[in-house]
């Protein structure tokens, strides 16, 4: 085993710890000492590992030394597979023409 696949393996531990203490949910802060310890990574490998996630966009918001943080959507999906959107980031929908025109027959309606 070479160094390198050892730290993407803590790394990928760590990325799996902290997306299981969102509860699977993108944008949710975390502490950095619950996911060391489920990872089961030193403090100095778990800051090794926060780095190069976040680098890899997997996770955000680091304070601290990531004492807390942020699992990212695209960190949530490298892990469950699954595309999730952060809270807030869906497009709203806009109104259509035809509620114009529905609008519009009412208001003549009215006006008979």
């Amino acid at each position: 085993m070479t160094e390198a696949w050892e730290e993407r393996q803590k790394a990928r531990r760590v990325l799996e710890a902290a997306v299981a203490e969102a509860g699977g949910k993108p944008s949710q802060h975390v502490f950095a000492l619950p996911v060391m310890r489920k990872a089961g990574v030193t403090n100095a490998e778990f800051r090794r590992a926060a780095g190069h996630l976040d680098e890899q966009g997997w996770i955000a918001e680091g304070a601290g030394e990531y004492e807390t943080f942020v699992v990212t959507p695209e960190g949530v999906e490298r892990i469950t597979g699954e595309r999730v959107e952060a809270p807030g980031a869906g497009k709203k929908e806009e109104p259509s023409d035809e509620d114009d025109e529905e609008s519009s027959d009412e208001d003549d309606d009215e006006e008979s």
